[in-house]
């Protein structure tokens, strides 16, 4: 397969002050994550979603979380279309290609919904909290993320190789601000989805350019019982004051 790399359209984060970190609601502290997780594996085709055309990785990761919550569940919750992830995305930035906050697309996804799917709740998690980010994935499928690319990364991409921090990486500038699903990791790297394709991330490149982090509660683990030890109460009445 030809990768082709996309656009960037991860705006600056922005974190709600109402909210506390994700694990600031466990109900009991969270059980220790495995040594690895692939949820993934599943799913047999990851679309561009437009990310080649326009800078909507925002609503893409959004989409690729919801084909990753299917495939675990067995929900049959609707995936959206490319041209539906342009759509939304293009409502959201008001019909221009200026690039979304992630914060503003889970307070969109939590109240209004996407395609009709609608999640629960939301809250950040330390992006250096490697733990954390561990036991997000397991327990809730993946971690909406955020990451500032820099100019070596998509050739990585294309070349088929993992994002890592190559000599001289000091020196790479940035070239924009980009939203991932986090599907998986093991010893030696995450695994997000990103232009199409799963990309497996090194540990020490996540801490470097990594900028925001969320963890999402989702109406297909409710369907099937699984909110795994949150005080969703609690983290819903926070949200109402985002």
């Amino acid at each position: 397969m030809v990768r082709v790399s996309g656009k960037f359209g991860k705006l600056r984060p922005q974190f709600p002050v109402a909210l506390k970190e994700f694990t600031a609601y466990a109900a009991a502290p969270l059980p220790a994550p495995p040594a690895a997780v692939d949820w993934a594996k599943n799913v047999a085709n990851w679309p561009m979603d437009g990310n080649d055309r326009y800078g909507d990785c925002t609503m893409a990761a959004a989409a690729h979380t919801i084909q990753s919550w299917n495939a675990q569940t067995g929900s049959k919750d609707t995936v959206p279309t490319e041209q539906q992830v342009i759509d939304q995305y293009l409502k959201l930035s008001g019909g221009k290609d200026t690039g979304l906050v992630e914060s503003q697309v889970l307070k969109s996804w939590q109240n209004g919904g996407l395609w009709g799917n609608k999640v629960m709740a939301y809250a950040p998690v330390n992006v250096h909290d490697l733990t954390a980010i561990k036991q997000t994935i397991n327990l809730f499928g993946g971690v909406y993320a955020g990451i500032q690319v820099p100019s070596n990364a998509q050739d990585q991409f294309r070349a088929g190789k993992p994002w890592t921090l190559d000599p001289g990486w000091q020196e790479q500038q940035i070239e924009g601000g980009h939203a991932i699903p986090l599907l998986g990791y093991d010893a030696d790297w995450l695994y997000c989805i990103t232009w199409g394709a799963v990309q497996p991330i090194a540990w020490d490149w996540w801490s470097t350019y990594s900028d925001e982090a969320w963890a999402i509660l989702s109406q297909e683990y409710k369907e099937v019982g699984k909110v795994n030890g949150i005080d969703l109460a609690t983290l819903q009445a926070d949200l109402q004051r985002v």
